[in-house]
């Protein structure tokens, strides 16, 4: 009888053991699952500048939106304002053309904008009249990339967007500013230090105004003729501009030296930048901190295809 009573008091001992260590997984599993960041996954377009095109359905049209990082207001084409899809916000956004005269631009609302499963509502945006209806329906802002975390990997043509920040696993350069304004690294060329704005809605490499202090050195010492002059009107309504090219023996891009060089110079674009034709080299992780006292960080990473 003892025998049998112990051999029952093992048993439930045993199954006592079992169903606390299921519990137990069970509560773990589901404490790891709520921890784990959710992660959109996005297959994107490039043209042959590497500028990035992303699939998005804005209201009941399903179109695409250049990736850029540069201007602060969503950009989207005429084609929305004749829908009559974009409120008026009663804003005005104050631009300063290439001439240096100021103009307003009214600013809107924008209807409800899916990306993957991530919804963007009521954005602020400009209506820009230099975007083709047909090829793409506008242009990100800042305002709204800033509301992620992205992890662009250019091998594979995927972007990742994330409420939490992304992790490097080799990084080439960490890229820091503040979070109240563009993305922006410190360039040096020719002895002249100055601020380029890192803008994915450019398809330029390294390209220059004209006009600035490192743009009249570049003409002055390489005796820089103009190699063509184009009709522009993405920064203004139809001016012109000229255009100058040059290669640099070399720059220091963030601290680190790189060699040789294409330089671009425009007297049309306002400000330094550095497009795709540089950053679609690497694989790229944008993380945007919106708390004041923590900056954002531009990551390149080196990619596996090159």
């Amino acid at each position: 009888m003892n025998t049998i009573k112990s051999d029952y008091k093992k048993t439930l001992r045993s199954i006592f053991t079992v169903t606390c260590i299921t519990f137990l997984c069970s509560v773990l599993s589901q404490h790891s699952n709520a921890q784990s960041p959710v992660i959109t996954k996005i297959n994107f377009q490039k043209d042959k500048y590497n500028r990035i095109f992303i699939p998005v359905k804005i209201d009941r049209d399903s179109m695409s939106l250049l990736f850029g990082t540069y201007a602060k207001p969503l950009r989207l084409t005429p084609y929305f304002q004749s829908k009559r899809s974009l409120s008026p916000s009663g804003d005005v956004l104050t631009l300063v053309a290439p001439n240096g005269r100021p103009h307003n631009r009214l600013l809107f609302y924008s209807p409800k904008i899916m990306v993957g499963n991530l919804k963007f509502r009521s954005e602020q945006a400009i209506v820009n009249y230099a975007f083709p209806d047909t090829i793409i329906a506008g242009a990100t802002g800042t305002e709204m990339v800033y509301r992620y975390n992205w992890k662009i990997n250019n091998d594979q043509n995927q972007i990742s967007i994330s409420k939490q920040p992304f992790a490097p696993s080799a990084a080439f350069t960490t890229i820091n500013y503040k979070n109240d304004s563009y993305p922006k690294v410190a360039v040096e060329i020719a002895g002249i230090k100055t601020n380029f704005a890192l803008d994915f809605g450019s398809g330029a490499g390294f390209q220059l105004n004209s006009r600035s202090d490192l743009g009249r050195k570049l003409i002055a010492d390489y005796n820089l003729k103009p190699v063509k002059r184009i009709l522009s009107d993405i920064h203004a309504k139809k001016v012109l501009d000229t255009i100058y090219e040059v290669n640099v023996p070399g720059l220091l891009f963030n601290g680190i030296q790189l060699p040789q060089q294409k330089i671009q110079l425009s007297s049309a674009f306002p400000q330094n930048i550095v497009g795709t034709g540089f950053l679609g080299d690497y694989n790229v992780i944008l993380n945007n901190s919106r708390k004041r006292k923590i900056g954002n960080t531009v990551i390149l990473e080196k990619r596996l295809s090159k």
